[in-house]
């Protein structure tokens, strides 16, 4: 437990600004999960983070959908190109809701350079990821992703954070 308190604390200092609602100690075991999520994403490894997912997880990106764990790796494999070197996911704003078994969190994400240094063209997006317990883990069941858009001008409207 001792132990458990210690890499939990560590984790809360990662990831700044986390409200937890509902079952706390589900919610501290999804802050663990992301943490692992977010490892596994940057070393762009496709087979732990397909081994974060349930069987028949889905996601609804900016511009498509897919649905089950195959689509997903192979959609993780047509990714990885696009982030060489040093990469980290910066979250702002999470969102913890917890309870009997199922869990989702939203917040703001990017992926950019683990410097910190801002790319201005990756753009900050909104991120939910729900979790469900199986088995005594918590995987990923869905993941949704989008921006913001103008409806005016059907452009997508970029979410600015101060530095």
């Amino acid at each position: 437990t001792r132990f458990f308190i210690s890499i939990l604390c560590a984790l809360l200092e990662h990831y700044v600004d986390v409200r937890l609602i509902g079952d706390e100690h589900a919610g501290h075991e999804i802050i663990f999960k992301l943490k692992q999520w977010d490892d596994a994403i940057c070393k762009m490894d496709v087979q732990n983070i397909i081994r974060l997912c349930q069987s028949d997880v889905s996601l609804f990106d900016i511009g498509f959908e897919l649905q089950g764990v195959q689509a997903y790796q192979e959609l993780w494999r047509r990714y990885a190109p696009f982030f060489q070197g040093e990469i980290k996911v910066f979250r702002r704003n999470i969102n913890i809701f917890s309870r009997d078994g199922l869990a989702f969190l939203h917040c703001y994400s990017k992926l950019d350079h683990a410097s910190g240094v801002a790319t201005p063209e990756i753009p900050w997006c909104r991120t939910t990821l729900c979790f469900q317990k199986t088995v005594g883990e918590w995987l990923v069941a869905h993941q949704h992703i989008s921006v913001p858009v103008d409806f005016e001008t059907k452009m997508s409207k970029p979410i600015y954070f101060p530095d």
